[in-house]
């Protein structure tokens, strides 16, 4: 039986916002509806929590264990490395890089991508066209990490575990896979890194329907931010570095 686990990445020392991780939308942490989402997502067989190994990051250890979730420690910049020895820790074989910024992951669009990956027999997998940041993640042949660890050091594809595909284009089997339609090309900013951003975040949940056993929709999410420019206002403008902006 195939294995995938999803691994979510997150650290109580952002440089932005402090302590972001377990800070509350609506009542609930930040990295609890990210868990919330993920287990709505059959296809997935694990969810760990994967966190830098040191005293920071303790408040992470006991939101864990309340919450029943495996936690691994890791260095704080090899998070290649610490995306293997998660994804190891359950004998997972393909990991889905979750960031802990991101509490409105799109479900359809991760089934999607876990079942084109596993057809395909991909060892990375991303949506085709651009979404909004923070409603996807990335599907990841954890053999394939192996491989990628062994073949750097550099600080770039330590720290930012997809990059070598990006740089690296024809060295493996990479899919692209179609995103929902309410996705495709639109340029909301749905992750969560400063004020402005939380404070989007509370809009939406508390002018939209949702339960810890229905999540927050994202077509109504998108609808919504679509016929209220001033929410989108809050924080359109707010740069976001991402090192895997190049076409692949």
């Amino acid at each position: 039986m195939v294995s995938v686990a999803a691994i979510i990445q997150a650290r109580m020392g952002s440089t932005r916002f402090p302590g972001k991780s377990l800070h509350p939308i609506a009542g609930i942490p930040l990295l609890e509806h990210i868990i919330i989402r993920l287990q709505q997502v059959s296809e997935i067989d694990s969810i760990i929590l994967a966190i830098p190994d040191n005293d920071t990051n303790a408040p992470l250890l006991e939101f864990a264990h309340r919450l029943h979730v495996p936690v691994v420690q890791g260095s704080e910049e090899d998070v290649l490395g610490r995306f293997i020895k998660a994804g190891e820790s359950v004998q997972a074989e393909h990991i889905i890089r979750v960031c802990g910024d991101n509490p409105l992951i799109d479900t359809p669009l991760l089934r999607s991508l876990i079942s084109a990956h596993l057809q395909a027999k991909a060892d990375y997998t991303l949506p085709h066209e651009p979404v909004p940041l923070g409603s996807s993640c990335e599907i990841i042949r954890l053999e394939t990490l192996k491989q990628i660890s062994a073949l750097t050091e550099d600080s770039i594809y330590r720290e930012h575990v997809t990059t070598w595909f990006h740089d690296h284009p024809t060295s493996f089997c990479i899919k692209r896979v179609n995103a929902p339609h309410y996705l495709r090309d639109k340029n909301f900013r749905l992750t969560v890194d400063t004020d402005r951003d939380f404070q989007l975040m509370e809009a939406l949940f508390k002018n939209l329907p949702h339960s810890p056993s229905s999540p927050l929709n994202l077509e109504a999410v998108i609808n919504y931010l679509i016929n209220h420019p001033e929410t989108t206002a809050l924080n359109i403008d707010i740069a976001q570095n991402n090192w895997r902006e190049k076409n692949i």
